[in-house]
């Protein structure tokens, strides 16, 4: 048995972002009318940062969500959601999600809009019994402590790993690059912090009517983080 309680996973951050195609427009009033159609759906924001390029929206309560629309060049914007810290389940943020799009589609309409790129990310952390790191270098690598002293007899305070898994797509499906981060807690060492993020690097045409898609694409991030990547820390191999 593994010192990583896997009963312990706690989610510490969500997010999905998307680089869309053309300007979102900077007329007068367009900030205000965004914040109308998210009242309208129900989400409120007591923060607001505005510059010449964009602007960010902030929320404490019920749950941290930090809204950030950019121009990155003439012809190109992102839209940003996140939740750090969410005192929330991946459904809620979700909703959220969808809601902030269907507000942004409601603020600036359009026959059709070009998603040049999607990505999502997900932070999870676990609780240990022993130091992460020491975990992940000892039983799960096979390596010695001993080989720390080539870095100077200096004491590691912790460390993980870094995977890049670049575009593949199933039957079925879109093409997918996969980063995850998975090393001590630096606050704590004995927590596990895991990341991933999904990117999905395809173009795609929404049509006016249609959704961001955004809660299909958060469920398969979570699910390959609690069963892929969890299998891969503690070395099992995949139910059949």
């Amino acid at each position: 048995m593994i010192p990583i309680n896997r009963e312990s996973k706690t989610s510490v951050h969500f997010g999905m972002n998307f680089l869309i195609a053309g300007t979102w427009g900077h007329e007068k009033g367009a900030l205000l009318n965004f914040q109308k159609a998210l009242l309208d759906a129900g989400l409120e924001f007591s923060q607001t940062g505005t510059r010449p390029t964009g602007f960010t929206l902030v929320r404490t309560e019920p749950s941290p969500l930090q809204i950030t629309l950019e121009t990155t060049n003439p012809q190109i914007h992102t839209l940003q959601i996140i939740s750090g810290n969410p005192q929330y389940d991946l459904e809620m943020f979700g909703r959220d999600v969808e809601a902030v799009t269907g507000a942004y589609q409601k603020t600036w309409p359009m026959p059709q809009y070009q998603i040049l790129n999607t990505s999502g990310c997900i932070r999870h952390l676990y609780s240990a019994k022993v130091h992460a790191f020491q975990y992940l270098w000892e039983q799960r690598l096979g390596q010695a402590p001993q080989d720390f002293q080539m870095l100077g007899n200096r004491p590691v305070a912790g460390g993980g790993l870094r995977l890049l898994i670049p575009p593949h797509q199933k039957e079925g499906g879109e093409p997918t690059s996969i980063e995850i981060r998975i090393e001590s807690f630096m606050r704590e060492t004995q927590k596990l912090f895991v990341e991933t993020v999904f990117t999905w690097p395809r173009p795609r045409v929404l049509v006016e009517q249609a959704g961001f898609e955004s809660q299909v694409r958060l469920n398969e991030i979570e699910s390959f983080a609690a069963n892929e990547i969890w299998n891969f820390i503690a070395r099992q191999a995949p139910q059949s």
